[in-house]
């Protein structure tokens, strides 16, 4: 009896422990380099091309390129709140279960959209996981920042 009730215990406290390691705290952790990056490539379409940095302190670079606004180079500030939700949303989607490269170097005419987040990178260009929500997140979170044009 006392096996099973210290084995229950155990499983339960590292069951905890193990889901803890992947909360939001975690993907807030500091690591060297930008905190955030989300960068959507060019298709032979008309889809929004640009590339953004988020370091832990909340400053943000945008990099314009195609079918987006702001087109250009341009920086603002995130607030902490900004970052927490982004983490509290990786954490629910269990991002660091989708790490990886979902391509087909046979297709070449559909955009890609890389995506790190601490030490979590997911390559996504065809039949990759369903980030939407995070890209929903970001992709708002991009449109209503006041963008500063860099140098100013």
């Amino acid at each position: 009896m006392r096996r099973t009730l210290f084995a229950a215990l155990a499983f339960g406290a590292l069951s905890a422990l193990s889901a803890s390691c992947h909360g939001p705290k975690h993907y807030l952790s500091h690591c060297d380099g930008p905190w955030l990056r989300y960068e959507r490539t060019m298709c032979f379409g008309q889809c929004p091309a640009f590339t953004l940095e988020v370091q832990s302190d909340g400053t943000a670079s945008f990099k314009g390129r195609a079918h987006i606004k702001p087109l250009g180079e341009h920086q603002a500030q995130w607030s902490p709140s900004d970052l927490e939700l982004l983490s509290q949303t990786a954490a629910e989607i269990h991002l660091h279960r989708w790490t990886g490269t979902y391509d087909n170097p046979m297709v070449m005419d559909l955009p890609a959209t890389k995506l790190t987040m601490g030490e979590h990178t997911v390559f996504d260009r065809i039949d990759g996981p369903d980030l939407d929500v995070l890209y929903r997140q970001m992709d708002s979170l991009i449109q209503a920042t006041t963008w500063l044009p860099t140098g100013h």
